[in-house]
């Protein structure tokens, strides 16, 4: 590490590739430090998403109105255009961090599945030495500038977020749910079109349908089929729209064994049938 003014500290840049950006996550720098005495960031604000986390000491982390000391184990992020500040908490100890700062589409859904958020932008008793080692590779590998391996680094990058989203052998999830209601509403999500039933969807939570019923409504605000067909009559209106499609293929498309089921789910959803909803839609 380098000695600077407040710090002993290493900084690595990165310009991501085409490729890294036509992902939904990419590294902009990442560092480590240790603290001097009259150690203090900012306030400032940055261009771009930065987590860090506590190895050692106390930081004083500072966002809006609020102070918070957070200690060993914890993590805070910096939230592009927020101002904030952070400095040396009060502890005799050395404050020493790693860092990683980042952008992408996907980069606000990871902090959410970790537990930070806008308003809270922290978590304590997170960080583990597994941590320390995905960090670590991610630092190698951004610190090969010729070398480094495009696929490797975004691999070892969504390594690290899956892993921060774990507590206590629990995942956080953007739901607020359980592990079993999540692959629920993944599977939900993912397989819509190729007719999976609401039995399909107990299969893979594992506990008794009425409990799969009560949770989904209390997350969602629809049942299981509320859910799978608010998800297909959105698909089939998007569809509807392509004229090289007749509503057969749109039927069967979307999961319907037939062109009778899905004439009767779309009008009662939408109040009109699908040919009626061509006409509309392409005027």
């Amino acid at each position: 590490m380098k000695e600077y003014g407040h710090e002993f500290a290493e900084y690595l840049y990165h310009t991501p590739s085409e490729y890294e950006k036509n992902g939904g996550l990419w590294v902009i720098r990442t560092g480590k430090n240790k603290a001097k005495p009259n150690y203090q960031v900012g306030p400032k604000v940055i261009e771009c998403y930065s987590v860090h986390a506590v190895i050692k000491g106390c930081v004083a982390f500072t966002h809006g109105d609020e102070t918070v000391y957070l200690r060993k184990g914890a993590l805070f992020c910096l939230y592009p255009g927020l101002r904030y500040s952070y400095r040396l908490g009060e502890d005799e100890e050395n404050l020493r961090m790693y860092w990683l700062a980042f952008q992408g589409n996907q980069a606000e859904p990871l902090l959410e599945r970790i537990g930070f958020s806008r308003e809270k932008p922290y978590v304590t008793e997170r960080w583990m030495p597994e941590h320390e080692q995905a960090m670590t590779h991610i630092q190698d590998l951004v610190r090969d500038h010729a070398g480094y391996d495009e696929i490797l680094l975004q691999s070892k990058l969504y390594q690290l977020f899956e892993s921060l989203s774990r507590k206590a052998g629990e995942r956080v999830f953007h739901h607020g749910t359980t592990d079993w209601l999540e692959k629920c509403i993944q599977y939900m999500d993912t397989h819509y079109m190729e007719g999976v039933t609401v039995t399909d969807v107990v299969e893979v939570a594992g506990v008794h349908r009425s409990h799969v019923y009560q949770e989904c409504s209390n997350v969602l605000g629809l049942s299981p089929m509320q859910y799978l067909i608010r998800l297909r009559m959105k698909k089939s209106a998007e569809l509807l729209k392509d004229r090289g499609l007749n509503i057969t293929d749109i039927a069967l498309s979307v999961g319907y064994p037939d062109l009778y089921s899905f004439s009767r789910a779309f009008s009662k959803y939408y109040g009109m049938s699908p040919t009626q909803y061509q006409k509309r839609s392409t005027n």
